[in-house]
């Protein structure tokens, strides 16, 4: 078997030599045998726009027939698992879940609706992006907040996720699809943090916690990941957010979910408050395979490998890597 990454960066795998080569929207490398958008379609385009993620779906379609023309032997893995709604064929896709599952994780309404007894959450309002604006949502939470959180159904880091005041909410509004339900949550200032993990039939991988860096501006944006800072925690946060994040894993363990996958999670005053799912690779998934690869051990995209197809061997790399982390 020949695998073929199918991803947005190549630098998401540049650690590791899991891969033969990739198929990527940008940096991919020539000499690597790799394939890029712009090569297929002669322009660029915007991967952390949503309305594009199809046209992305349809490159991999076009970039799997192509690579299937020369090479008969070839898998591949998939960065994001959502692709698989708008791809032609998946006869030669590996590691991937339901997709009706994916679809419900990456919805934040009916997410935390099925994780409801396992979670705990901020107060949400809903509102279509015709009824918002900072007045009507003060009145809702009794005034308790000077700004407030407006998150569409789907996005990804931050698309999509706005912080509505007083004196920018017309401009906040004019942005938002009156058609869509928005969820409505008071801000807080908090630290943001993500747990990574990998899910087998009858076991669960949990990762060292990274502290997200979010730009608070108009939108709140994603900026990357902060793995030191996360070391710097309190223990009882910690432990509390791997305790959290266990009872995620179980509870999608038992809905069929399984490989990679992550959890957004915000703290204040010691309080661990569950944000989204991320069923997918992330963008921190680059340090951890680094981190893997460095200490000696399999990749991240292969022990999300082994997690579908070699639970054995799955399980065996994280007992040790529970024991290397446990001596430390």
């Amino acid at each position: 078997m020949d695998l073929y990454y199918l991803g947005l960066k190549r630098k998401t795998i540049q650690h590791n030599t899991f891969f033969k080569s990739a198929i990527v929207v940008s940096g991919g490398l020539e000499q690597n045998g790799d394939i890029n958008f712009n090569n297929l379609y002669n322009y660029e385009v915007d991967y952390n726009l949503l309305s594009n993620f199809s046209v992305i779906s349809q490159y991999y379609s076009k970039a799997i027939d192509y690579i299937l023309s020369k090479n008969n032997n070839a898998k591949f893995m998939l960065y994001n698992q959502a692709a698989i709604e708008f791809m032609d064929s998946l006869d030669n896709v590996i590691c991937y879940n339901d997709i009706e599952l994916i679809k419900n994780l990456n919805d934040k309404p009916t997410c935390r609706n099925l994780l409801k007894n396992e979670i705990k959450v901020l107060e949400y309002k809903y509102l279509y992006g015709n009824q918002i604006s900072f007045n009507k949502v003060n009145k809702m939470f009794n005034c308790e907040f000077e700004k407030y959180v407006v998150q569409q159904p789907v996005g990804f880091a931050g698309v999509g996720t706005f912080l509505i005041t007083k004196d920018n909410s017309k401009t906040i509004v004019k942005q938002l699809n009156p058609n869509i339900l928005y969820s409505v949550s008071g801000y807080i200032e908090s630290i943001s943090v993500n747990n990574t993990f990998i899910i087998s039939n009858n076991h669960i991988h949990i990762f060292e916690g990274s502290q997200q860096l979010i730009v608070a501006n108009k939108e709140l944006s994603y900026d990357g990941w902060d793995f030191d800072g996360y070391k710097n925690l309190n223990e009882s946060i910690k432990a509390n957010v791997y305790n959290e994040t266990t009872k995620i894993a179980k509870k999608l363990q038992s809905l069929g979910y399984r490989g990679i996958g992550g959890v957004d999670y915000i703290i204040n005053n010691d309080n661990v408050y569950f944000m989204e799912i991320n069923p997918r690779f992330q963008a921190s998934s680059e340090y951890l395979d680094k981190m893997l690869i460095s200490l000696g051990f399999s990749s991240i995209f292969e022990l999300n490998y082994f997690a579908f197809y070699n639970e054995s061997e799955f399980i065996k790399i994280s007992k040790k890597l529970e024991n290397y982390y446990n001596k430390r």
